[in-house]
C-alpha cells in the first residue's frame, strides 16, 4: 500500500492532465464503463452513494444522469482533484478523507463505487471500513483493471515500463509513472477478488470483462 500523503501529492500534480490520459490510455472507452459500472448499481439502488477515489467526479455525474434521486457522495485523499471534481460538475458533495477512516456513521451508505481505485488501496483495511458503513443489502461496485493471464501480464508491463514511459513522462514525472506501473503489480483477477469479498461476506451479483479482460465491472452485495 503507498503512504496516502504520497498519492494526495501525485494525484494533485496530475489533475490538468488526468482525464485526457485515462481516455488516451482506453481509448475513449472509460466514460461508457463508468456509465455501465453506474446503471448497474443503479438498478438497485435509490439512496447514497458514496465514490471513492472519486478523482475529477465523472462516476457521480452519471450516477445523477441516472437517477436524479440518488444522493452523491465523492471522496478523495487530493485536494486539487476535488476542486476539479466541484468545478465540473457543480455539486458540493465532496469531501477530503481517507477510505480507512470514512466519516459516515455505522449502516448509513447504500452502496459504495470505485472507479480505477481500488488496487491502490490495501484492500482487507478497506473493506473493513466499507463494511462498517454499509447498510444490510447495500452494494459495492469497481471498476478496475484485472489481472490477466501471466504471459500477457508480462506483455502488458512491458509495453507500460518500457515503450510508455517515455511518452508517460512527458505528462508525469518519474516517481507518478513508477506508482500507475506498481498499482497494476497489484490489481487481482475476478477469482481473487470474489475469494476476498466472499471472505467478508459478500457476493457477487455482477460482472463483466472489457478489453479483453484487462478491465473488469464487478459488484457485490452485502449479505
Amino acid at each position: 500500500m503507498v503512504n496516502e500523503k504520497l498519492v494526495s501529492k501525485i494525484f494533485d500534480s496530475v489533475v490538468k492532465n488526468y482525464d485526457r490520459f485515462l481516455n488516451s490510455m482506453t481509448f475513449g472507452k472509460i466514460g461508457k464503463w463508468q456509465r455501465e459500472l453506474a446503471e448497474t448499481v443503479s438498478i438497485s439502488v435509490n439512496g447514497t452513494v458514496l465514490d471513492v477515489g472519486t478523482g475529477t467526479g465523472e462516476v457521480l455525474k452519471k450516477f445523477k444522469e441516472i437517477n436524479l434521486k440518488n444522493t452523491v457522495i465523492g471522496l478523495d485523499v487530493s485536494q486539487n482533484m476535488l476542486k476539479k471534481a466541484k468545478e465540473k460538475t457543480g455539486y458540493n458533495t465532496f469531501i477530503k478523507a481517507s477510505a480507512y477512516n470514512l466519516p459516515f456513521k455505522n449502516c448509513s451508505l447504500d452502496a459504495i463505487v470505485s472507479s480505477l481505485v481500488f488496487r491502490h488501496l490495501d484492500n482487507e483495511k478497506a473493506l473493513l471500513e466499507f463494511n462498517r458503513v454499509l447498510k444490510e443489502d447495500g452494494l459495492i461496485g469497481i471498476l478496475d483493471i484485472a489481472k490477466p493471464n501471466p504471459l500477457l501480464y508480462r506483455i502488458i508491463y512491458f509495453l507500460g515500463n518500457k515503450i510508455f514511459r517515455p511518452i508517460g513522462q512527458l505528462i508525469f514525472s518519474r516517481e507518478e509513472w513508477d506508482y500507475f506501473m506498481h498499482s497494476i503489480e497489484n490489481s487481482k483477477t475476478e477469482r481473487e477478488l470474489e475469494k476476498l469479498f466472499e471472505k467478508h461476506s459478500y457476493k457477487k451479483i455482477y460482472s463483466s470483462k472489457k478489453f479483453g479482460g484487462l478491465v473488469i465491472i464487478i459488484v457485490f452485495k452485502k449479505k
